[in-house]
């Protein structure tokens, strides 16, 4: 078995952080914001440094002045993304007070908006890599966290409503995440329309649920 390295290893290894500030926080913003535009409109592979660094009319060099390379600026820009479509996700999804189209809205924020979200082909790219490159790992485990979480609520809203799960709470949120997970892949493929994504993925959700 190879060695693992401990967390006081990697932090010991890493370079010193550069001091942030105002103006530096804006410049990565404008990196990450440049590299999720540059991604909507090729494929990920199809990304280089200085692809990113064009869209805002950096030199390469200058990008990695702000990230020490072109993945961290990737893992960068997909928890840009979720953070993005976090933001008062919650909130809306409980202001729908009908459990199914409570359930038809969640469907809806998860799936990709159409074959060039950049959000859903980082997310694809970070998978492949997610056993090598540990930061993908844990930005994609605190989003699917997040993402669970308010499944799980939008079913216990219908159990309350009258419905009965045909499993535990958890066991259903993570199938249909990842029943999800799959009907993404052929959005992102052109197989499926996100209306026609959409409603397979509601056909799913209703065999999960008994009406009592």
């Amino acid at each position: 078995m190879a060695a693992v390295s401990s967390p006081r290893d990697k932090i010991a290894a890493m370079p010193a952080a550069r001091r942030r500030s105002p103006r530096g926080d804006e410049r990565r913003r404008q990196i990450i914001e440049g590299t999720l535009e540059a991604i909507r409109a090729e494929p990920v592979a199809d990304v280089p440094l200085a692809a990113i660094a064009s869209y805002i009319g950096l030199a390469p060099n200058h990008v990695l002045y702000y990230f020490p390379s072109r993945d961290a600026v990737l893992v960068a820009a997909v928890e840009h993304g979720e953070r993005g479509l976090a933001e008062g996700r919650s909130e809306r999804l409980r202001a729908v007070a009908d459990p199914m189209e409570r359930l038809a809205a969640y469907v809806r924020e998860y799936l990709p908006d159409d074959e060039h979200d950049p959000v859903w082909k980082l997310w694809i790219e970070g998978w492949a890599r997610s056993r090598s490159r540990d930061e993908f790992g844990e930005v994609g485990w605190e989003a699917n966290l997040r993402w669970r979480s308010d499944l799980e609520e939008a079913l216990e809203h219908a159990v309350a409503a009258g419905a009965a799960l045909t499993d535990e709470t958890t066991n259903v949120a993570q199938r249909l995440n990842m029943l999800l997970d799959g009907i993404a892949i052929h959005v992102l493929a052109g197989h499926v329309t996100p209306d026609e994504a959409a409603a397979i993925a509601m056909g799913a959700v209703r065999s999960e649920l008994r009406h009592q």
